[in-house]
């Protein structure tokens, strides 16, 4: 059973370095490809200190200046980039995910990255761009030719609004085995303060059935959408492989339970209900991940760190050798099983690095062999 709170005192884990790929611009979020090899990723591009967003102290994003890159783990001990710019003049790429259950409009192996979300302006222009002027949207792509294959429209003007209401900063992202997508709201778009938030921090659940139709913009495609309200405010998303339920992370200043992890279940869904967190009290919360063990990890970005927590009830941080932490600032991550380790896994963390200059940031490759 997990230990409901973090502990004082957390056991330490030795995660062993595969390799970093350095050169980053706010990397949000990563995602191993099923040849067990292949890394995208996204370099979301963002500024703080833009004086039209809640008096400078706050993250904007930058507008086209976004994009996607790919890279390959190569030996044990070994990741290279393969290509810096895939894909470029994107804003706000942030959680991403594998659909490997094919339709006719995109097949199996796509890549889905969250793109396109609030708060947006150029750094030289003096006001916030007006939330029902931007488009946040689900962008597909080949990960291997590097081209997109179509989108899924989130914002104000899409059906997902008539249902509900347009999304307004889509962050985290995952996708069961079923094809069902699982999209997480951080609604940020007020330049003025956190709350009021211009619409409610959920997790919606498009299922496999309407993705077609949705991506057609189709009238009646988001009927079946179904969605539950996390007041904490929802960040990281993964689905569980060993029984596709979504996992996710809550991370605002105003949430009740300090930094919560969360189990959402297809009944909590039909019921559009937010179950009782499963972990409390980590701060600000990040990403989150399962293995196939059934630990959970969780990353706070604040302090730095990769948290672990067992079924037997063990808390963990994971550190690399020196005792250093994976990276500096931990935003989303994903657990994966690169060829290379024979079925164990491993994470993919990203080093959003808030505040520094474009480039400084880095993806870490990590091997978390028994967790």
């Amino acid at each position: 059973m997990y230990r409901s709170t973090p502990s004082e005192r957390p056991d330490v884990f030795l995660a062993r370095l595969i390799g970093r790929i350095e050169g980053c611009t706010n990397p949000e979020s990563a995602e191993l490809l099923d040849d067990g090899e292949t890394i995208v990723f996204g370099n979301c591009a963002l500024m703080v200190g833009h004086t039209a967003y809640r008096e400078g102290k706050g993250i904007v994003y930058l507008p086209g200046e976004a994009f996607i890159s790919r890279a390959r783990i190569t030996a044990r001990d070994r990741v290279e980039l393969e290509e810096r710019r895939l894909l470029q003049g994107l804003t706000a790429t942030l959680g991403c995910d594998i659909l490997r259950r094919g339709t006719p409009r995109f097949p199996g192996g796509t890549v889905f990255m969250d793109e396109g979300g609030n708060p947006v302006t150029r750094a030289d222009r003096q006001s916030i761009t007006d939330r029902h002027e931007t488009t946040p949207r689900i962008v597909a792509f080949d990960p291997y030719q590097g081209k997109l294959l179509g989108h899924l429209p989130l914002g104000p003007k899409s059906d997902l609004a008539r249902r509900y209401n347009g999304l307004d900063q889509p962050n985290g992202l995952g996708i069961a085995r079923n094809g069902d997508i699982y999209v997480g709201d951080i609604p940020n778009g007020n330049p003025v303060a956190q709350l009021p938030s211009p619409v409610p921090s959920a997790v919606y659940r498009i299922p496999y059935e309407a993705i077609d139709a949705f991506a057609a913009g189709e009238p009646g495609s988001a009927d079946q959408v179904q969605r539950v309200v996390m007041p904490g405010w929802v960040n990281g998303i993964t689905l569980s492989k060993a029984d596709d339920t979504c996992w996710a992370v809550s991370c605002s200043l105003h949430d009740t339970v300090k930094g919560g992890i969360y189990q959402v279940s297809r009944e909590d869904f039909v019921a559009g209900v937010q179950p009782a967190p499963i972990i409390t009290g980590l701060g600000i919360v990040d990403g989150v991940g399962v293995t196939e063990r059934g630990t959970v990890l969780a990353s706070t970005p604040v302090t730095g760190e990769v948290h672990a927590f067992t079924l037997d009830g063990r808390h963990i941080v994971l550190r690399i050798s020196g005792d250093q932490k994976i990276v500096r600032m931990p935003a989303d991550f994903n657990v994966c099983y690169p060829r290379v380790l024979n079925g164990e896994p491993a994470l993919l963390v990203t080093d959003i690095s808030v505040g520094r200059q474009p480039g400084d940031g880095s993806v870490a490759v990590v091997d978390i062999t028994g967790l």
